[in-house]
């Protein structure tokens, strides 16, 4: 959106009121515009936060109230600097947020220590959290809200795709992983215990520790972009730590040794699930990527995305195409291996 840095520039000077000797665009982000903001006295991260999110008070509010009590434990924390006016959130062509700098950098793909400190900080981070009563967060997110994983795909709502785009030109050639899609979801269990992690409500999670949204530094791991807070069920952020530590690139084969670390660090510091670990997790996990799978076969057909690869994808529809794909190859090698999976999680 901004091709150069005047705007963030602008932003940081007159709403924030620091001097920056150097503004420097950060491309890994997926969601918000981001740049390493450097000062004299420290560096800051300056995000233009998506549209999807606008100027909501629960995104400052929420975000403050996570700091508060998780820096109050001594854990990293991306601290938020308030602006100018007192505001959390500045509205200037679209919403802007600043905190402090983290040094650091993202965990490595397919190394177990990092995918077991990931799990024992996540496990730390819910006990801070909600003992001994969860956060009073604000709700904010819309109901069909494009990040959360908290509605869980169900093989009708794969089928509504042919509904929705049947006239589209791409429908056909797209319309078999819709198929093996809506078969994969039908194939999740329906037993109330599963069901009720995608309705639980009644403690706080993050709603996105993806392995992207952790940070290494010396030993420590902080868990960034707490856009996503609310209310839920634990076993869902597990989840979805496990799915995005576990899941190797390029062949995007899950390994189970790698989420059983991530496990085993979680059950050392966070709520103890009992058997729900074992019985659940391997079924909640293939549901997260059927929730991405379903998110990216609709974003194929509309050919909306955050950010797009031309290097490597010739249009926005080949790379929602693939990535849907990718991940229900997951969802189908996953059903195959589950008692697998599940042996090794009540080894662990």
């Amino acid at each position: 959106m901004f091709l150069d840095t005047q705007k963030p520039l602008d932003i940081a000077e007159n709403r924030y009121g620091i001097e920056p000797q150097k503004i420097i665009p950060i491309n890994s982000g997926k969601v918000n515009l981001s740049f390493r903001v450097v000062t004299a006295s420290g560096d800051f991260c300056l995000q233009r936060l998506n549209d999807y999110f606008q100027n909501s008070e629960a995104l400052g509010h929420n975000w403050e109230l996570a700091q508060k009590v998780i820096t109050g434990h001594h854990l990293p924390f991306p601290e938020i600097v308030p602006a100018v006016d007192g505001n959390l959130l500045v509205a200037d062509d679209g919403s802007w947020r600043l905190t402090k700098w983290l040094d650091g950098h993202l965990p490595p793909a397919g190394d177990r220590d990092t995918a077991y400190l990931a799990g024992h900080t996540l496990g730390l981070i819910h006990r801070v959290l909600n003992v001994p009563r969860p956060i009073p967060a604000l709700f904010k997110l819309p109901q069909d809200f494009a990040f959360t994983n908290q509605k869980l795909a169900s093989s009708k709502d794969f089928d509504n795709i042919y509904l929705l785009y049947r006239r589209h030109p791409n429908l056909v050639q797209i319309n078999p992983l819709i198929k093996r899609a809506a078969l994969a979801a039908f194939n999740l269990p329906r037993r109330p215990a599963f069901q009720r992690v995608f309705l639980a409500r009644d403690l706080v999670i993050h709603g996105d520790p993806k392995r992207e949204n952790f940070l290494v530094e010396s030993h420590k791991m902080a868990l960034l972009d707490w856009d996503t807070i609310g209310y839920g069920d634990p076993l869902i952020d597990l989840g979805e730590l496990c799915r995005s530590f576990a899941v190797i690139k390029p062949n995007s084969e899950f390994q189970t040794s790698l989420a059983a670390c991530a496990v085993r660090g979680y059950e050392e510091s966070g709520f103890d699930f009992d058997s729900q670990i074992s019985l659940l997790l391997p079924a909640v996990i293939r549901a997260l990527c059927l929730n991405l799978t379903l998110r990216y076969l609709i974003d194929a057909l509309a050919e909306v995305y955050f950010s797009w690869d031309p290097e490597k994808f010739d249009s926005l529809f080949a790379q929602n195409e693939s990535r849907a794909a990718t991940l229900l190859s997951t969802v189908e090698e996953m059903e195959t291996s589950e008692m697998e999976f599940i042996n090794l999680l009540t080894r662990a």
